[in-house]
């Protein structure tokens, strides 16, 4: 609200103040009160002290007739002046017929009427009728008279009423009826059998139908709790019927119901639905494979002419992850991009960057191929999940150029190891969820480590120190580590272990539990000028704190 308008009382509203019965509102009489066609609305704001309270009253009080801007309300003080003036003229013809005098200034039974009239304002003013025992008869009002013999009176209250009467059927027609139509077309659609809980008529925001607890699979696998479908009157006459717009809002889908959808390409039932969407847009959307759940998803998917799947453009609520999906005769054809995203919110894995193909088929996701940049480096390679039977996956990867250190924070923090490591990667993993398949995983690593630092250890130190000597912590630097890893649930093992620093080399292998202990023989070689030591170490303890000491 305009803070310099300044507002003044109209007629009803000078009354209003006069006659406490006319405004109760306490805070409505109290702005009321103080409007004195003067002081603004800022200044009014001050004077009470709750410049919002003042405003809301302003703006009902002006609705409701009382208050006016002072150029408005000086109109309707005149206004009400001439009528003042007419219903004098017309009330001193009404005395005079009756033998009174007319036009007496002092008559008190004219000034009654007048004023009574005047603190009807916004009403239509009556002349006098039969008051204290007059016999007088109201004059007819031909206005009013004519207004009501009106013919687009007539047709107007004729509409108005069909108006009320439609929408009164539509507001409580029992659409539920419709509910075994529904869940047929919808079974058509999905491929299996669909249960509506609810269909009635939505008005706001827009007219809908409204379709609620929608259950597919024939134990309600998946769910959608709201169908909201516009354009009712797509939905009338017989034949097929064409959607413009579909919204799904709070759906749960199973994986495998979205790879069995006939518009995704799979062949088509024998019984074609009679209902085509082009566009549906998707809010909240949850993709449930086995013991896993993508979500939440919003996005919408586009259909062609003929009901058959465009695509669909997915992504996750923080944009962190987007999908687009096409369709293919195997079934929905995935490309994924991703930006800062984390498999799940416990994981502490973050891909900076992703790109991935994959397919979409029951019981399995196959990414074909991806391409990212996580912990410092470039990981490929593909990767293959099964839901059918419990959780099993499997995948092969090349690294190249990982960050030692954030490697080892995400998967052995006790392992304090620096540089960049490369090599081939393959992983087999199986489990009833997530977690399990990850702790169950086996996999095999022939990896390179460059320009790095072994905490922990010094296996220089113990070899200048010879026979018997013992080295607790340190450090051992490296131009070129080569190990081949195997991980299974119970143990870490590094066979074929050759380190490289120039005139230090060693060579051996290397046992880790799960607990964090322990165990090497290697074979240190100290090379000089003159001479050269080899000597057999043996490097134990429990991670981080290692001891090596030379063995005969």
């Amino acid at each position: 609200m305009d803070q310099k308008l300044i507002f003044a009382k109209t007629p009803i509203g000078d009354e209003a103040v006069r006659q406490s019965t006319r405004v109760v509102q306490r805070n409505l009489r109290m702005v009321l009160v103080q409007v004195d066609g003067k002081l603004t609305v800022a200044e009014l704001g001050m004077k009470i002290g709750d410049p919002r309270l003042v405003e809301g009253a302003l703006s009902e009080l002006e609705e409701s007739g009382y208050i006016a801007p002072t150029l408005e309300a000086v109109s309707v003080w005149q206004e009400s002046k001439l009528r003042v003036e007419r219903l004098k003229a017309s009330a001193a013809s009404g005395i005079s017929s009756f033998g009174a005098k007319s036009g007496v200034p002092g008559d008190s039974r004219l000034e009654t009427s007048a004023a009574s009239n005047f603190s009807t304002f916004g009403k239509p003013v009556l002349p006098a009728g039969r008051r204290n025992g007059d016999t007088a008869e109201p004059e007819p009002d031909p206005i009013a008279d004519s207004v009501r013999r009106s013919p687009v009176t007539i047709v107007l209250g004729g509409l108005i009423a069909v108006l009320l009467i439609a929408a009164s059927v539509l507001l409580f027609f029992p659409y539920n009826r419709f509910k075994p139509g529904v869940e047929e077309e919808l079974g058509k659609i999905w491929q299996t059998s669909v249960r509506v809980g609810d269909v009635r008529l939505k008005l706001l925001p827009q007219p809908g139908l409204l379709l609620s607890d929608v259950r597919i699979g024939e134990r309600g696998e998946s769910a959608i709790e709201q169908v909201r479908v516009y354009s009712l009157v797509s939905l009338l006459g017989s034949g097929v019927h064409t959607l413009p717009r579909v919204e799904l809002a709070g759906a749960r889908i199973a994986a495998d119901h979205l790879a069995g959808l006939p518009l995704l390409g799979i062949e088509r039932g024998r019984s074609s639905a009679q209902i085509l969407i082009r566009e549906a847009i998707v809010d909240r959307l949850s993709i449930v494979a086995g013991p896993l759940v993508l979500g939440e998803l919003n996005g919408e998917i586009k259909f062609f002419g003929n009901g058959q799947f465009e695509k669909a453009a997915l992504q996750t609520v923080d944009r962190t992850l987007r999908i687009e999906v096409l369709p293919s005769r195997q079934g929905p054809v995935l490309t994924i991009e991703g930006l800062g995203w984390r498999p799940t919110d416990e994981s502490a894995l973050t891909f900076d960057s992703l790109q991935a193909q994959g397919l979409l088929q029951k019981g399995k996701l196959t990414i074909q191929s991806f391409d990212s940049r996580v912990l410092g480096g470039v990981l490929r390679g593909n990767w293959l999940l099964d839901w059918s039977k419990g959780l099993v996956m499997a995948g092969d990867a090349t690294l190249e150029r990982l960050d030692c250190r954030k490697v080892a924070a995400v998967f052995a923090p006790s392992l304090a190891l620096e540089g960049d490591l490369m090599g081939p990667l393959r992983l087999r993993g199986a489990g009833s969820n997530w977690q399990t398949m990850w702790a169950n995983t086996e996999a095999a690593l022939d990896a390179v480590v460059v320009r790095g630092v072994l905490h922990g250890v010094d296996l220089g130190e113990a070899a200048r120190r010879g026979h018997g000597s013992l080295v607790r912590a340190g450090s051992t630097k490296f131009d070129r580590l080569g190990v081949r890893v195997t991980i299974d649930p119970r143990q870490v093992v590094g066979r074929d272990l050759a380190m490289n620093a120039g005139m230090f080399t060693a060579a051996g292998q290397f046992v880790a539990t799960r607990e964090r202990q322990v165990d090497s023989n290697l074979l240190v070689t100290m090379q000089t000028s003159v001479s050269s030591l080899t000597l057999p170490i043996r490097v134990s303890g429990t991670l981080p704190n290692l001891q090596a000491a030379s063995v005969r």
